[in-house]
C-alpha cells in the first residue's frame, strides 16, 4: 500500500515494513542520492537505512554529457 499525497509518495507498507523516503542531510540524503529507511509497523523500531543513486538525477538533459573537456575543431 503506497501512503502518498496528491503529488509525492511519503512512504510504502509492505509486508510487515514501513518504507519511508527521508531527506534529512543528517542520514545522507543530497542531490542525486535518495534515503530510504524501514521501520517495523509492530515495534515501530528501525530496521534498516538504505540509500540509493537517484536514477532521475543522473540522467543527461540537452544532450549534455558528464564530460568537462571542451571540444576543438583542429
Amino acid at each position: 500500500m503506497d501512503l502518498r499525497c496528491v503529488s509525492t509518495l511519503h512512504a510504502k507498507l509492505t509486508d510487515g515494513q514501513l518504507e519511508v523516503v527521508c531527506k534529512r542531510r543528517a542520514c545522507g540524503a543530497e542531490p542525486g542520492v535518495v534515503v530510504l529507511h524501514y521501520f517495523d509497523i509492530h515495534t515501530g523500531e528501525l530496521i534498516k537505512t538504505l540509500r540509493f543513486a537517484d536514477p532521475q538525477k543522473g540522467q543527461h538533459q540537452h544532450g549534455a554529457d558528464d564530460h568537462s573537456a571542451a571540444v576543438r575543431a583542429s
